[in-house]
């Protein structure tokens, strides 16, 4: 059913859910899971000025996704890793459009119902509100 699935990831260990619904959704059609950390840029330090810096971040987010992707490996699911620079939200849904995804799993907080607010404006808020394809949140 799901052949392109987008798991957006941070350098955080809080992934591991997200990580087995989209090998179990991608394992039975043969479907590819895409791992992808978005370094995000500070404002006015241009990726010239920082290039050390983000050079940097960039390798740590390859190590990271990679030990990520062992594990869905380990499932027999193929995968592939993506690190792109930019805002997270805009990035994770310019490249859901781009590369023809269809199902997005993200890794979401649990929100209080008594501060049901406090969740707008968070990755998982923006893009399930934008996303092109279906949003599958994992709490």
């Amino acid at each position: 059913m799901f052949k392109q699935i987008l798991v957006p990831v941070d350098l955080t260990d809080g992934h591991g859910r997200a990580l087995e619904i989209a090998a179990e959704l991608a394992g039975p059609g043969g479907g590819q899971v895409t791992l992808l950390h978005a370094v995000e840029l500070i404002a006015g330090l241009s990726p010239e000025e920082g290039k050390d810096f983000y050079g940097r971040l960039e390798k740590k987010a390859r190590a990271h996704v990679a030990n990520l992707g062992e594990r869905l490996a380990a499932h027999k699911v193929a995968w592939k890793a993506e690190v792109v620079f930019g805002k997270r939200a805009a990035e994770v849904l310019r490249y859901a459009r781009q590369s023809g995804t269809d199902l997005i799993v993200l890794t979401s907080h649990r929100i209080d119902p008594q501060q049901g607010a406090a969740g707008f404006g968070t990755l998982s808020h923006t893009v399930g509100i934008l996303s092109p394809c279906p949003v599958l949140l994992v709490k």
